[in-house]
């Protein structure tokens, strides 16, 4: 019976393996993968490596197997379907590939909380003091050739916006957060008082995000360590900071991303900080300097050097406090300071100053790119949709503008015509939106889909790192490289092309990927019994989430990038 049961099982999921990575029928290598597929799962009903997991184990890999599944029909499900319009076909075609799938996902989750168990990165001792230093000067030295050549660093179409602020050519606006582009006048102004060169002072603030940022990798590790994390992982996570490429390329960019990333990372490592030490003992002096401000600190910038970061703390926040429950008289007041701060700043002094904030069009990436999809694919309105559509919108070009992947060009048609209409009337524009998204919900699934995907599904293609120098701009700024020739630009092409062809490496570049082995990372937390370290992920998540609530690109590897430089936390937290 078990035999029986294994082949129907192995062959689902051929079925779905085969419709979702388009291998025909007669492809012989069904055969190879059908005998695989039903000797794995033959080995694992005698295993004992599944016999010793629970049902709670078998609840959460069922979970985590239904979000995975989802996600890969999600994106896929066009593959999967290859061209088939018959209602019943679809259906079958559907239900087959979910349940094949449901069955990889799941019997994969199972062999990873079982093999959980056999993996051990915490040591009793603690060994290397040194190691956060070698890292923290390691990544200086490591990102050097980056700087000299991206020197006076990668300055992309929103990096010169900000510049435009410092300089007063622009007046300030939040839409790209005012703290940040403040901290880079900061930087620009005493480069100039210094030196007068414009070069120089711009160059002075990529030093200071390259040593934040490095600051971060050795802080990252020396909580690592106090956490018991053998100096091999710690090592292997000091090599990542250093020698990934993408990480060279981006913190020599201006960019709020990379403050950001390194930001979450300080505040990911803090709380991880908080969970290891003895929750009844007050805070020694020398935890004030290497816990307390260090959190204090990057949770304010968590929330200001992004939107998404204060809402992504937001929703954090109820579960630090749940989980430091027992210590609230210590962690109320901490959290008290970084509220009060970011609503004074987020608040009064942006009204004070007149800072100009973005418009409310720039949230509404994804109900706009619905609407969009809709009208793109030829579909109906009723009257009165048209009528009340073309007070926020030219609704003829909309079908010329829309891109499946960016939402600025949608957004750009509505300032052009319904901006002002539609600041006055939101709680209408939401309203039409929900009844044409009822009449269309296939068009509103899509549109959703594919503006999305690359942050929830890893096998999305998209470019990492290849901003060069300063784009064309109206301010005479120019690239200046120091380290400079075809054979610098030779090896960084082969160095962000390596990942599209060496297996495995490359899903370390991909921000599906990372999401996924964040959530596994809970699965294993909570199979260990030490559900408080979940609480280590939930910023991650909270940041996906909100991404796919309002992003404006489908596949921008920045918006991702705190989540690659704080993994060796996620990584590790479900071990400890």
């Amino acid at each position: 019976m078990d035999k029986l049961k294994n082949f129907i099982k192995a062959f689902l999921t051929l079925f779905a393996v085969m419709r979702l990575m388009e291998i025909s029928t007669t492809n012989p290598v069904s055969i190879i993968l059908f005998i695989a597929i039903f000797y794995i799962y033959n080995k694992l009903s005698d295993s004992s490596l599944l016999i010793r997991l629970d049902s709670a184990d078998n609840i959460i890999s069922c979970i985590l197997a239904v979000i995975f599944t989802g996600f890969t029909v999600s994106a896929k499900y066009s593959d999967i379907l290859g061209g088939l319009t018959s209602g019943l076909f679809i259906l079958i075609i559907m239900l087959l590939s979910f349940v094949g799938l449901f069955l990889l996902y799941y019997n994969f989750c199972m062999c990873i909380l079982g093999l959980s168990d056999n993996i051990h990165i915490v040591s009793s001792m603690y060994a290397f003091s040194w190691l956060p230093y070698i890292t923290f000067f390691g990544c200086l030295v490591a990102w050097l050739p980056y700087f000299l050549h991206a020197y006076p660093g990668t300055m992309t179409p929103d990096s010169i916006n900000q510049y435009a602020q410092v300089i007063k050519a622009y007046e300030l606006s939040n839409h790209h957060p005012v703290v940040h582009t403040l901290i880079i006048g900061f930087f620009y102004n005493i480069g100039m008082s210094l030196t007068g060169d414009v070069y120089f002072s711009l160059a002075l603030y990529t030093i200071f995000q390259m040593v934040f940022m490095a600051f971060a990798a050795g802080f990252t590790v020396r909580t690592l360590q106090k956490a018991g994390i053998n100096t091999a992982f710690c090592i292997i996570t000091a090599c990542f900071y250093a020698f990934m490429p993408y990480n060279g390329a981006y913190v020599t960019t201006i960019w709020k991303d990379i403050l950001f990333a390194g930001n979450v990372t300080v505040f990911t490592a803090s709380v991880l900080g908080f969970l290891i030490r003895d929750k009844e003992q007050k805070f020694t002096i020398s935890e004030y300097f290497t816990l307390v401000i260090p959190y204090t600190v990057s949770g304010i910038f968590v929330c200001l050097l992004r939107s998404n970061g204060w809402y992504a703390f937001l929703i954090t926040l109820p579960f630090l406090l749940f989980t430091f429950r027992h210590s609230l008289k210590k962690m109320i007041p901490i959290h008290i300071v970084i509220l009060a701060i970011v609503i004074f700043i987020k608040y009064p002094c942006m009204e004070v100053y007149e800072i100009k904030q973005p418009d409310f069009v720039e949230s509404l990436s994804i109900p706009v790119q619905q609407i969009a999809r809709v009208i793109s694919n030829g579909e109906a309105l009723t009257d009165s949709q048209y009528s009340k559509l073309s007070c926020y919108i030219n609704i003829d070009k909309i079908t010329e503008t829309y891109t499946t992947s960016v939402s600025d060009g949608i957004k750009n048609l509505i300032r052009e015509s319904g901006n002002e209409y539609l600041e006055t009337h939101k709680t209408d524009f939401l309203s039409l939106w929900f009844s044409i998204g009822s009449d269309h919900p296939k068009a509103y699934f899509d549109a959703f889909v594919d503006q999305t995907v690359g942050y929830w599904y890893p096998d999305v293609y998209y470019t990492v790192g290849l901003d060069e120098g300063i784009y064309p701009n109206e301010f005479g700024l120019s690239w200046q490289p120091v380290l400079k020739g075809s054979i610098i630009i030779k090896l960084k092409e082969i160095m962000f092309k390596l990942q599209e062809i060496i297996p495995l490496y490359g899903l370390l570049w991909s921000m599906g990927m990372i999401f996924w082995t964040i959530l596994v990372t809970v699965a294993i937390s909570l199979h260990r019994k030490r559900p408080a370290n979940v609480l280590i992920a939930i910023p991650a998540i909270a940041i996906v989430i909100t991404l796919c609530m309002a992003t404006p690109v489908a596949t921008e590897f920045r918006y991702s990038y705190a989540l690659f430089y704080s993994l060796p936390l996620y990584i590790a937290a479900a071990f400890i």
